[in-house]
């Protein structure tokens, strides 16, 4: 990821009103590279374009009410030309689009493989794709669909998250100036003139670490997790819950908590410290960011290793300020909302 971050900071310093898109930039690209091993960078970005158009219709479809259909279920019967029945040509183009996401990227991983060419970096897709049994095999077709999905699933599932925190993050850099300031005191100590930070400078680095940490408990970019659903009949705190029960954890009342962070609803990095260290005694907010048990999320690695990258990077090149009105007062910024599943 360091020539993605790298390729971001040089193009914020020519246009730093762009930072934000230029972070959906930043982990899409990565993201790609990681998913399908494209050296392209055109490339990349043109199947970020793709998902991202896909995930702003699927987020407006699932709004409830947005279409008629939602109040009358028998307009699923009728022609797409019927008045009320416009929602069956988007589903067809949000389809189209969704085929569009997942088939011609892992076909051409698939071609690379034959071809011998694998690019410069391991990807999801080729250790994928070696592993599938012979095209005569029975079970093939299914299980180089599940392989397909699983890359398509990466940019969905991966980036949306990790922009929402680290859009957070600079808004955090920007509010709170002093903590920048310390922030990059701690870089200058550590981090020669001539590199950028490495994931491997963490443990060097428990200031940038721990603001890392406090921003995916303070601004949970899942509130309420991904539903699962409990395969036997249970029983919690007196209350029973029948076997297929839709259950969703509340991730932002656990990060939230009083009794589990002290107060929770102030931004302290100071929190995970004791003797100029990270503590691991204070309560990791990875218990809850990224799930729990079978479904946990696979990417949780990359995600808090990309943000430590971008964090350190960014506080080792640049400043981070507010914006100022025509007055030249500050501006207040707002952290909104990207779409129904993400903060």
């Amino acid at each position: 990821m360091n020539e993605e971050i790298k390729l971001f900071l040089q193009k914020i310093r020519s246009n730093p009103d762009h930072i934000f898109i230029g972070l959906q930039f930043l982990f899409g690209t990565a993201i790609m590279r990681t998913a399908y091993g494209f050296d392209d960078i055109r490339q990349n970005e043109s199947l970020i374009h793709n998902a991202e158009e896909l995930i702003l219709e699927l987020s407006e479809a699932v709004i409830p009410g947005r279409y008629l259909v939602d109040y009358f279920p028998i307009l699923r019967y009728v022609p797409s030309w019927f008045p009320g029945a416009g929602f069956k040509n988007k589903f067809r183009d949000m389809a189209h689009l969704n085929a569009k996401m997942r088939f011609p990227p892992f076909e051409e991983a698939k071609r690379d493989m034959e071809d011998g060419r694998k690019g410069n970096y391991p990807s999801m897709a080729h250790g994928l794709i070696d592993r599938l049994p012979e095209e005569s095999d029975p079970d093939r077709k299914d299980l180089e669909e599940v392989a397909r999905n699983v890359c398509a699933v990466a940019y969905v599932a991966g980036t949306e998250t990790t922009v929402s925190s680290a859009t957070a993050l600079v808004y955090v850099l920007a509010n709170y100036p002093e903590m920048q300031t310390k922030a990059q005191e701690e870089i200058d100590k550590v981090i020669a003139s001539d590199r950028l930070p490495v994931v491997s400078d963490r443990e060097e680095l428990p200031y940038v670490h721990a603001i890392v940490k406090e921003v995916s408990r303070w601004y949970s970019v899942v509130p309420l997790g991904v539903a699962h659903a409990n395969t036997e009949d249970d029983e919690y705190d007196g209350y029973f819950i029948p076997k297929g029960t839709f259950i969703l954890q509340n991730n932002w009342a656990i990060m939230h908590d009083p009794d589990i962070f002290d107060r929770p609803f102030e931004f302290l990095p100071e929190r995970y410290f004791k003797d100029g260290k990270i503590d691991p005694s204070v309560p990791d907010p990875d218990i809850a960011a990224f799930g729990h048990g079978r479904r946990i999320c696979p990417g949780r690695h990359f995600s808090n290793d990309a943000l430590f990258l971008m964090a350190a990077s960014l506080l080792a090149t640049y400043s981070i300020a507010a914006p100022k009105d025509k007055e030249g007062n500050v501006a207040p910024m707002k952290l909104e909302t990207r779409n129904p599943f993400v903060t």
